[in-house]
């Protein structure tokens, strides 16, 4: 048995003050030997680095998991000073700054948008550190 989750399905968590889903696609990637997650709270693959779009199938089936992999990210901080709300100067991303500034409603297109990926796109390793899929 299966059962797909979907990728911008979350909940407020007032406990912690973050946005929350049922599984943790990033930690549950990780924990499958995909990838690490970096500095900038995303994961990073070797072979796409951060160019990863993630979605979760659940099933009732054992799978085997890949080996953990060593962390990709070296905290070189590039994401953290080109934030341009500052979300990522703690420890723990501000979620919500993060959220407010970089998606939502373009209203003048009608269309769902992701207006800023700043951290992606400085981060050394955004297309992975392989590149396997440019050769």
């Amino acid at each position: 048995m299966c059962v797909p989750i979907p990728t911008n399905d979350s909940e407020w968590d007032v406990k912690t003050n973050r946005w929350r889903s049922i599984v943790s696609q990033k930690h549950a990637a990780q924990a499958a030997g995909l990838g690490t997650i970096g500095r900038h709270s995303l994961l990073i693959t070797p072979e796409f680095g951060s160019m990863v779009w993630l979605g979760t199938v659940l099933c009732s089936e054992e799978l085997e998991a890949d080996e953990l992999k060593e962390p990709i990210c070296n905290n070189c901080n590039l994401c953290v000073e080109v934030c341009p709300v500052n979300a990522l100067e703690n420890p723990v991303m501000n979620q919500q700054v993060c959220w407010d500034y970089a998606f939502g409603e373009d209203n003048e297109t009608q269309t769902w948008r992701i207006a800023c990926h700043k951290c992606r796109d400085i981060c050394p390793y955004n297309l992975g550190s392989e590149n396997s899929f440019i050769k």
